[in-house]
């Protein structure tokens, strides 16, 4: 009976002790098991709090380009509005140059008319240069009002029919500066100008020369040389000035190259640099600048291409302009009442018209003096040397005037049809 309770006890102790290992073991199993689901929670909280942040970050990133694109739009709308009322500015501010330049044009015509046609009847030698003075200051206002409807975009209106010796268009462009008795001008009376260009190619040179009259010594003079080359000519204007530093040259050769509009010339702007270049962009001829002179100060030269010259001009009888003829000797008085008599006494440079000289009989004649008339005397200093000498200089201006009237007439008609 002993041994078989003993035998059960002994089972029983080893049943007990495995059940405590098997429930010791899925107590460690499972203590195991909650420790790592504990740490997976952990880990899936933090991911989710990390998302959560993340989440936060790009909300906080697109409320922050939200506002910067709100920023932007807001800026580049004031920059938008800022452009259109300068835009808007800048077309006010041409309009009212273009106003100006146009009745300042029209003006300066009406009076070189006028005077032009005082010119005709003045026979007095002192009041003749008076009239003369005040042609060449009307003259100037043309080309100044001239160079602002060119910064305005409005080309002048042609006023040659014919081409124009390129000698004579230099010489126009003299006789519209202020100190034209210091340009010297060579060569090119064999070289002509097609009608179209000869304007324009006048005021750029007219430009040109004052720059070179304004920036050298009064006492100095310009020397313009005119000559062919293969490819068309070239007109050289030299000044005796200081020259131009490098800086103010390459400030000058922007203004010629560069399309600068009046708005962008500066609070006091130079307009002569930039009309010529936008006269060279134009008509297609050569502006260059370079401190090379033979006389010290700065060298302009003027290329103008074949397609800009053209053959001599075919003789138009009703296009020649009046001659003016110094006249060396006072000549007899005339009968009273007659209107030759007139211009005799008085000893003034006499006009003539072409068509009526070459309408002269070939074989005439002048009337040889008499035994007992003065052998004739010139004096380069008297009143009607000096009368004949601007008439001369400033008949180029004359040219075409009626022609300038007309499409003056004709461009207002225009504008007000296109109103």
């Amino acid at each position: 009976m002993l041994s078989g309770t003993a035998g059960v006890i002994a089972v029983a102790s080893a049943l007990l002790v495995l059940t405590l290992l098997l429930g010791s073991l899925w107590v460690a199993r499972l203590r195991t098991a909650v420790t790592q689901a504990r740490t997976a929670a952990e880990r899936e909280r933090a991911a989710a709090a990390e998302a959560r942040a993340e989440a936060e970050r790009e909300r906080a990133v697109a409320a922050e380009r939200g506002e910067e694109v709100a920023r932007l739009s807001a800026v580049r709308a004031e920059l938008d509005e800022a452009a259109r009322r300068e835009r808007n500015l800048r077309d006010s501010v041409q309009a009212s140059f273009e106003s100006v330049a146009r009745n300042m044009h029209a003006m300066a015509v009406v009076q070189q008319q006028v005077l032009d046609g005082l010119e005709q009847r003045i026979s007095e030698a002192a009041l003749m240069a008076e009239v003369m003075k005040a042609d060449h200051a009307a003259a100037q206002m043309t080309r100044k009002a001239q160079t602002l409807m060119v910064m305005c975009g409005i080309w002048p209106a042609r006023r040659e029919t014919r081409p124009v010796t390129l000698f004579d268009c230099v010489r126009g462009a003299q006789s519209r500066i202020v100190e034209f008795g210091r340009v010297d001008v060579h060569g090119g009376q064999t070289l002509y100008v097609v009608a179209p260009a000869v304007e324009g190619l006048m005021h750029a040179i007219a430009e040109l020369l004052e720059n070179a009259t304004v920036f050298s010594p009064s006492r100095t003079q310009v020397a313009v040389s005119i000559r062919e080359v293969a490819a068309g000519a070239v007109v050289e204007i030299d000044d005796a000035g200081l020259g131009m530093p490098p800086d103010v040259l390459e400030q000058a050769v922007a203004q010629l190259r560069d399309g600068l509009d009046l708005a962008e010339l500066g609070a006091v702007p130079r307009l002569g640099l930039a009309c010529v270049g936008r006269w060279s962009r134009e008509l297609g001829f050569s502006v260059e600048l370079s401190t090379a002179s033979a006389y010290g100060g700065t060298r302009v030269v003027v290329f103008v291409p074949h397609r800009l010259l053209g053959g001599g001009a075919e003789p138009v009888v009703d296009a020649e302009p009046v001659v003016i003829e110094p006249v060396t000797a006072p000549a007899a008085a005339a009968p009273t009442g007659t209107d030759s008599g007139a211009g005799a006494d008085s000893g003034l440079p006499q006009r003539r018209n072409r068509r009526r000289t070459n309408q002269k009989t070939p074989g005439a004649k002048a009337p040889a003096p008499g035994p007992g008339s003065a052998a004739p005397t010139c004096d380069p200093w008297t009143p009607e040397a000096a009368r004949a000498s601007i008439a001369s200089i400033v008949s180029g201006t004359r040219r075409g005037r009626a022609e300038v009237a007309e499409a003056d007439q004709q461009d207002r008609a225009d504008r007000e049809g296109g109103r």
